[in-house]
Formats: structure tokens, sequence, C-alpha cells
């Protein structure tokens, strides 16, 4: 059923505000991603799912934008729930002591903060004002029962006048995955740049476009993903507020994702930046073409997915991982519970939960490995690695089938 109520179609560039915007791909009509069902046949509302370029910007975006407050005021993804996110949020956390040198009274603010993952090695390095913002009600609570200090808020230019007035500006501002959800994409910038002091150090980590180029992550586009930003995208945003990038590094989160520095200063721009852009403009990252190249590669990809499931046909193929972005991939192949019997998911949100739109069920390890499978069907491949390591800790002998990135592939695990 598709519902016209809760979303608009955009007819300018979210960033730029140019109306000549190309359509590259279409998804179908999707369920949202993290719109996990209580039965197999419950209705679901669908709501199109597409893309287009906008050659100003150099920005890749969706079409639809759906009501914030029907994605995001509760919550299924805990940041908590990943070996790999937790023993990213120390590095991270290192690496942005390194380069902003914060005093302990000086104020740190992340936006977007889930269950406070993230904000956890600050508070324990001693620094005293920490503060989270995440309109997720649920996961504002965990976080602050926590003990980490949690705005159940969006962030805004008004939120961020609101916390200036009673904690005064902050050193350190970062937005990790989280740009590219947000609808009112100016006034949440807007809000960073009134925030940050100016010998303040702003950070946005971004799931590299780049990358979703090259490895063909069209799995990464769902409903709650309204930007994929390159770094000359994500430049061209930065530029609007006076704000200027500085350093680049890499982060491991949603199969390859960028993190770049920026402040109201002019600062020298380091190796890492420079050698980066060099990079993406070899790569033509910033090319209508290979936007177009890309959706052909995206349409061929659905076909050897199915292609290898058909000749698995008659086996016990179990799922790992219901992330937001296997929906989009289940559901533009048209993968349901007749070819994958269960998915396997650490969170216990999602455990006895049904997958949108495939109706697949979700449940916990043991349960899922009861069903003694032939093969496991890595979804969230991007914990690949952590994934097969759980599965041969339980003696599991079988193949894996991994679907990115670039084609899908048969996997021993070794």
């Amino acid at each position: 059923m598709v519902v016209n109520n809760y979303f608009t179609t955009i007819k300018k560039c979210r960033v730029s505000e140019s109306s000549e915007m190309i359509n590259i791909l279409h998804l179908g009509e999707q369920p949202l991603a993290n719109s996990l069902k209580k039965g197999e046949k419950e209705n679901e509302a669908r709501f199109p799912l597409s893309i287009s370029f906008c050659e100003e910007s150099s920005l890749l975006q969706l079409n639809e934008t759906i009501d914030k407050e029907i994605l995001f005021n509760q919550y299924v993804w805990v940041t908590g729930t990943s070996q790999t996110a937790q023993n990213y949020a120390n590095t991270f956390a290192e690496r942005v002591i390194a380069a902003v040198v914060p005093d302990q009274d000086d104020l740190i603010i992340e936006i977007a903060s889930n269950d406070g993952t993230f904000l956890k090695p600050f508070i324990s390095k001693g620094y005293r004002k920490v503060i989270g913002v995440d309109p997720a009600k649920n996961l504002a609570e965990i976080a602050n029962r926590s003990g980490i200090k949690t705005l159940p808020e969006f962030w805004s230019l008004s939120l961020a006048n609101q916390i200036v007035s009673d904690n005064g500006f902050a050193k350190v501002v970062f937005a990790r995955n989280v740009m590219p959800h947000v609808s009112e994409l100016l006034d949440v910038m807007a809000g960073i740049e009134l925030i940050l002091r100016k010998d303040g150090v702003g950070v946005i980590e971004f799931h590299d476009a780049g990358k979703i180029l090259e490895e063909l992550h069209y799995d990464s586009i769902y409903h709650e993903h309204l930007c994929y930003f390159s770094i000359q995208s994500m430049t061209y945003l930065l530029d609007r507020f006076a704000l200027h990038p500085f350093h680049i590094e890499k982060s491991p989160i949603s199969g390859g994702s960028k993190v770049i520095y920026f402040s109201k200063e002019k600062r020298q721009k380091s190796p890492e930046l420079r050698e980066a852009v060099i990079e993406e403009n070899s790569n033509q990252v910033n090319e209508l073409s290979s936007w177009q190249d890309f959706s052909k590669r995206t349409i061929k990809h659905r076909k050897e997915t199915l292609d290898i499931l058909e000749s698995l046909n008659g086996k016990t193929i179990l799922g790992f991982g219901s992330s937001a972005r296997s929906q989009t991939y289940l559901n533009y192949c048209g993968i349901n519970s007749e070819q994958i019997n269960a998915i396997i998911d650490n969170n216990p949100l999602k455990q006895g939960m049904y997958a949108p739109g495939s109706s697949i069920p979700i449940v916990d390890f043991e349960q899922g490995m009861a069903l003694n499978p032939d093969l496991i069907f890595v979804l969230a491949w991007n914990f690949r690695d952590e994934i097969v390591k759980q599965c041969r800790s339980y003696f599991y002998k079988g193949e894996f089938l991994v679907p990115l990135p670039n084609k899908p592939y048969l996997y021993n695990g070794q």
C-alpha cells in the first residue's frame, strides 16, 4: 500500500537549492527500512525510493522525504549492539582529542548520539561537560540511565541557541552518520555553525559516496538516508556556512565512511585531505556519467543475486543481520521468506519481529543456528568478519553468501 500523506518529493537540491535535478535510479515502492513488523501478515506503508544527482553541488540524494517524526521518534538501531562500533568509539574519541586538545571543562556535543556509545569514551577520559542530542526517546532514555546526559530532541538552530544559553559554546561538535538523515539540512548546519566556538572543531562522519560508487553500495539507499555525500558535496555544504574543512580520516562504519574535520578559522589542509580530494577526482565520483553507470550495475546485481538463490533452491538459508540496508536489498530483489527461512539479529529490539516487506522472521542467534542452515546469507555484509567468527564459534561449517561489495559471492570464512 503506497501512502502519499507522509512524504514529499523534492523539487530542488537539498544543498545547492538548484532545480536542475537528474534522475539516476528507482528502487521501487519500499517499506521504511526500520519499520519492523510484529506479525507476518501485518499491513505496511510503502513509499517510492529513488535518487537524483545535482551537478552544481555534486550531491547524490533521495527524491522523497518521509516525515521525520515517523522515521525517528522510536528507533531500533542501537549503536552499542555492534562490537565494531564499540571498538571504534574509543579510537574515534582518541583521534578527536588529539586533533582538538579540549580542556576537561570544555563542552563536547554529539548530534544524534543514539545510546551514547560514542560519548562514553570522552566521559571515561574525564571530560565533564558532555551532552548528547537524539530525537529517539527510547534511545535517549537508555543513554540517560547510563549516565550520559542526552536531550530527546531533533537538532536545530533553535536547540543550539538553547544549549548555548544553558552551557556556553562548544569546543567539539560531532555528528556521526547523521547528516545524510537530515531533512532540514541547512537549519541543522546553521545550528552547528552557531554553537561552535571560534577555536572549536566540528566533525562529521558520512558514508562516502566514492565508496558507494566503487563498491556498489546501493543497499545503503533507504528512506532515512536523504543525502550521499562526497568530499566535494560536503565541502560545498560547509562553504555555505563559512566552515573550513582541514582534515579527513577513514571510518570502518557502514562498510566505508569518511570523517571530515572543520573549523571557523582557516587551517592548513592536511596531506590526508589533499590526497583524498585528488583520489576522489581521479575516480570521477562527482561525474553524472559515473552514477548513470552505477544504476546499470545495480540492475545487473539484482539478477546475479537471484541467479545464485535459484541455484540454492531447496536448501535451508539463514540470513544474518536484519540491518536497515539489508531491507533495501531484499525488497529490491524481491527476496522473501520462501528463499530465506529466518534472519539472525543480535539486537533484542528486533528479535521476534518480521523484516519489513519480505516478512522474514527475525530470531536470536541460538534460534537461528537451531535451524541447521545449509548456508548463511550475510545480509549485514559490512560486519562480515564479525559474523563469520560468531558462526564458526558455534561450529557452523557451511558456506556464507556475501552480497556486497560489488558482485555477490560465496565465502568459506577462511
